[in-house]
């Protein structure tokens, strides 16, 4: 992550407005807003309400950001000129998490091509901050779960992955992650070169990292080790 350039930072909610956050993240957000970071909610009165039920500043409200289907188009380019020059962000949802099925897809795709980190807190599972954080998909994806064990069969699952237009996703086990770029490799038609992909690695832990892009971005990755991960094959075209 480049110090010099702000974060966006997701926020899943609680389906219920009486849903709380951990105290960790209320926390967060209070220092980040008190900080200066900017306080985006996908709907003005439900976030006032969300924010309030759990105990943030009041004077806080003033400040928040309206971020929805409604507003994003003006916004995406305006908020990450700002990630660009330092400036933090938080998205919360109201009700469910950004980027899945909820709005900010775009925000975050856009901040991964101008190389600005986005990270989630309330992870509660790998799996879905993997989907939401590559930006790849509004909802829809396929999970294939972990490949086979056998050489053959493993071959097969990584060419079959190509074949299909859509987002997909599967996880292995950490000592398998430098065996699992080069069998995608292996895979890899040239005609497919520049589809995109993400790798989701040690998430929530001080060593939480990803990669982001077409294939040879991951490659370029020395020393790997055992990690656990998670990756998401981005569909065909976005």
């Amino acid at each position: 992550m480049k110090r010099n350039l702000g974060i966006l930072t997701l926020v899943p909610t609680s389906v219920t407005e009486e849903g709380l956050l951990p105290q960790k993240t209320t926390k967060e957000l209070e220092v980040a807003w008190k900080a200066g970071a900017g306080i985006c909610v996908e709907d003005e009165k439900p976030g006032r309400r969300r924010w309030l039920s759990w105990g943030l500043p009041r004077e806080a409200i003033s400040d928040f950001i309206t971020y929805n289907e409604h507003t994003r188009d003006e916004l995406d380019q305006e908020i990450v000129a700002a990630l660009k020059k330092g400036k933090n962000y938080f998205l919360i949802s109201d009700g469910g998490t950004p980027g899945f099925c909820d709005p900010g897809r775009s925000l975050i795709h856009l901040c991964h091509e101008r190389g600005i980190a986005v990270r989630m807190v309330n992870c509660d599972n790998s799996l879905l901050p993997a989907v939401v954080l590559s930006g790849f998909t509004e909802g829809a994806f396929e999970f294939l779960g972990f490949p086979p064990k056998e050489k053959e069969e493993r071959a097969k699952f990584f060419a079959e992955m190509f074949k299909k237009d859509h987002c997909q996703v599967f996880m292995d086990t950490p000592y398998r992650l430098r065996r699992v770029l080069q069998e995608v490799k292996e895979a890899c038609p040239s005609s497919q070169s520049t589809r995109p992909h993400f790798l989701l690695m040690d998430i929530e832990r001080p060593t939480e990292e990803y990669l982001w892009g077409p294939l040879n971005n991951l490659l370029e990755k020395k020393d790997l080790g055992k990690r656990e991960f998670v990756w998401v094959f981005g569909p065909k075209s976005l």
